[in-house]
């Protein structure tokens, strides 16, 4: 058994929990079934040519139809973003996706040495602004955070969320002008840590357009393990044009026009 493959192992009692069912084995084409009362409206789960669903009663047949009929590269793709929240949009649940899951244990974790990141206080995690630092779970659902702060300020902050089955997810958020500076990396390291003497494996969800996060966990020793696609109430969201660049200080030019661009995109409230 290869190393992806043991690691994905590891996080499939909370991905079934959370499907309401086994992962379907390879080649059994994909699987959609109600979702359990605490799951999300619509999860997705794809790894390599397997896929399942776990969807409200009344998505079950339209959902299966199009699994059916569209290819893994594209339901598990903004094309099947699309087309999954035609089917869910009119009952107010919109799908986001994909996102790449990635994890680690002991065995492919790689941490920094001489990280300032800490812990932070019940009183700090109190303090925390959500509207800036929104990937990272509240002191409600979070059972640890840890932060980086320059001159008293935060700067770089994390969240460990337990799925149970020793399964720990990492959120993570740094200023965007404190970008490009290696807290990311300092403070996902002491994160990482912290989950593995737990005795937790360590898992962080990435969009696919968000190059630097994900070359971050890659190089912390989290692997790819399944893609993700996830529905929620409320409005369909789209993600930015693709952060980062391929080589540092290289120029990036739009291949299309301005009049190109989707005017049905509205500004983001805060």
């Amino acid at each position: 058994m290869s190393t992806d493959e043991q690691l994905f192992d590891l996080v499939r009692p909370w991905i079934e929990d959370t499907l309401g069912c086994p992962f379907p084995n390879v080649g059994s084409g994909p699987l959609v079934v109600e979702t359990p009362d605490h799951a999300q409206p619509l999860f997705g789960v794809r790894r390599d040519m397997d896929a399942a669903f776990s969807v409200r009663e009344q998505w079950i047949d339209p959902v299966g139809d199009l699994a059916r009929d569209l290819h893994p590269d594209l339901l598990f793709s903004v094309t099947g973003s699309y087309d999954l929240s035609r089917i869910t949009l009119p009952d107010g649940v919109a799908v986001w996706g994909p996102a790449a899951y990635y994890a680690a244990d002991e065995s492919t974790w790689s941490p920094i040495s001489g990280n300032t990141a800490v812990r932070l206080t019940p009183e700090q995690v109190a303090a925390v602004d959500t509207r800036i630092f929104w990937h990272c779970e509240g002191a409600d659902t979070g059972i640890a955070h840890f932060g980086v702060y320059e001159q008293e300020q935060l700067v770089a902050l994390t969240s460990v969320k337990d799925h149970g089955f020793k399964v720990h997810e990492i959120g993570i958020d740094v200023l965007p002008e404190a970008k490009s500076q290696g807290l990311g990396s300092n403070v996902l390291s002491a994160t990482g840590d912290w989950i593995l003497e737990q005795g937790a494996t360590i898992i962080a969800s990435v969009a696919l357009w968000n190059v630097p996060s994900g070359r971050n966990m890659r190089r912390r020793g989290l692997r790819y393990v399944f893609n993700n696609m996830l529905g929620s109430v409320g409005p369909f969201k789209v993600g930015p044009q693709p952060l980062g660049t391929p080589l540092p200080g290289m120029t990036m030019v739009d291949l299309y026009p301005k009049w190109a661009m989707n005017k049905a995109i509205v500004e983001r409230v805060e």
